[in-house]
Parts: C-alpha cells; sequence; structure tokens
C-alpha cells in the first residue's frame, strides 16, 4: 500500500517560459512533455536520473483551478503538490483511509495513470499529496516520447542537469506529518542530528523529503526549497551534515518558481542513499 518512489514536485506559476528558464539555468532541467489543456496546462522538465519538476499553468477555463490556487498566493508561483509513485493505487486508498484520512480526487478510469489526492488539512504537510499508479512515463503514455508533444517554449542552455537528493520544507506538527509518510506513503524516517525538530524521510527511489517543525504561529509552513548537487556527487539527507542547515538557508529565493535552489558543487557530502 506504500509508496516507492518520491517521483516529482509540481509547482504552479502564471507562465511556463520564466520558471522553465530559472530551472533550466540553475538545474539543467530539460523540457521532456507539455500540453494545453482546459482546467490546466503542464509541463515536465526532466533532472539527473530522469527526476521531474512540473510546472502547471492556468488552462484556458474560465474556472482553472490553477488559477484560483495562485490568486490565494496573490497571483505569486508556489509549489502545488508532490507526486509518490505506488504498486498499487487501491491498496494506497485504502491505507490512508485505515490512517483515517479519506482521497479526494480519485481517478481510477486510466490504467495507466490511477490516482488519488490527500489534502493538506488531513496530513498536516502543508501540501497536497498526489498517490499515482503509472508504469510508464508521461511521454510514454501520451505517445510523444518521440518530441511530439509542445515545443519547449524558452531557451535552453547546455547545463548539465543537476540531481535533486532532498526536497525541504516546514510543517506544523512533525508527529502528524511523519506518522502519515511513514505509516500511509511508506517512507522510511531517519534522525538528521537537528533534534526533535527535523527529520529526513526516504524512499527507495527518488529524492528525500526533509521537514522542519516551526508551530502553527510562523506561518511558514509546506515546501521551501530545493537541494541540487553535480549528478555524480555523492549525498544522503541521513547523514546531515553540519554545514546542511546552512547551506539551505543559504540558496537563493527564485519568485518564478516560490521556492529556494541551493546547490552543493564540487563536494561529497555523505554516503549515497
Amino acid at each position: 500500500m506504500s509508496a516507492h518512489e518520491l517521483d516529482h514536485l509540481a509547482i504552479a506559476v502564471p507562465l511556463w517560459a520564466p520558471a522553465g528558464a530559472v530551472l533550466n539555468s540553475e538545474l539543467g532541467a530539460r523540457w521532456a512533455s507539455g500540453f494545453r489543456m482546459e482546467a490546466f496546462n503542464p509541463c515536465q522538465l526532466a533532472v539527473a536520473d530522469d527526476m521531474r519538476l512540473e510546472l502547471l499553468e492556468p488552462g484556458s477555463g474560465e474556472h482553472s483551478f490553477i488559477q484560483r490556487f495562485l490568486s490565494e498566493n496573490d497571483g505569486h508561483a508556489a509549489p502545488h503538490h508532490i507526486t509518490f509513485k505506488v504498486h498499487d493505487i487501491r491498496a494506497a486508498i485504502a491505507g490512508a483511509q485505515g490512517a483515517g484520512i479519506e482521497p479526494v480526487l480519485v481517478n481510477l478510469q486510466h490504467p495507466q495513470w490511477q490516482e488519488a489526492f490527500l489534502h493538506p488539512q488531513d496530513t498536516g504537510l502543508g501540501f497536497l499529496v498526489q498517490m499515482v499508479q503509472a508504469p510508464q512515463s508521461v511521454e510514454e503514455i501520451t505517445g510523444t516520447d518521440d518530441g511530439g508533444s509542445l515545443a519547449c517554449p524558452w531557451g535552453q542552455s547546455d547545463t548539465a542537469p543537476l540531481r535533486i537528493p532532498l526536497i525541504y520544507g516546514n510543517v506544523e506538527n512533525l508527529s502528524q506529518a511523519g506518522a502519515v509518510l511513514r505509516e500511509v506513503l511508506g517512507a522510511r524516517e531517519y534522525s538528521t542530528g537537528g533534534g526533535t525538530s527535523t527529520a529526513s524521510f526516504h524512499w527507495d527511489e527518488g529524492a528525500d523529503l526533509l521537514l522542519t517543525e516551526v508551530g502553527e504561529a510562523s506561518g511558514a509552513g509546506g515546501i521551501q526549497g530545493i537541494l541540487a548537487l553535480p549528478a555524480d556527487t555523492d549525498f544522503s539527507a541521513r547523514d546531515f551534515p553540519e554545514r546542511l542547515p546552512a547551506l539551505l538557508a543559504a540558496g537563493t529565493d527564485h519568485p518564478e518558481i516560490g521556492l529556494r535552489i541551493s546547490v552543493l558543487a564540487n563536494a561529497s557530502a555523505g554516503a549515497s542513499p
């Protein structure tokens, strides 16, 4: 019933191009696919190890949920959800229900892409969770792996794609959020050396998730940023080098994506996950 991979981070943006250009220049992220629809316009960019970052632009419809999400954030880009891959979506749904969480927006109609969402109010994570059973990539499912999707709307540099081993954020209650990640999404939790207020969560594939408890009064919940490093650099958040908190804090804020990007370059930060 558990997830085996933190597959991608989805970001709501007013327009693809400014956000995509930042991800390309900072991370070497390469255009993989893009589609325009009534409800929303999704595109995916690939970094090292074929991990994806997804940009969600408002669709053509009058009641686009992405436009509504952006309006609630004063029109600014912001993380929208994190997608976890599961082997059995029905078992994953049952596991969430067993933990007292009723999934929303459940869609099991398409054999190649079956999904369900967990609302942040039910998980305490501060961001929407998407659980997906999909044995193929978006390009394979849609038949666009030959370049048949929309063309990339920004100029792409030749920057080598970096690896994203860590996504980090803040939660109001780490105990509640950790229980959901372990019991519903199958994460393995590791102490980070940051005391009881910080924990790292690991899956067999994809990025780790580092969460810090900040309390309700801070108003700073949700995904805050990502850590990137050269594809051949070893890193594990479980080792939590003493310099990591300072490294994350020293990252650069990018309003085009509503996130901070911290890059660890030319250093071996620890053992491989």
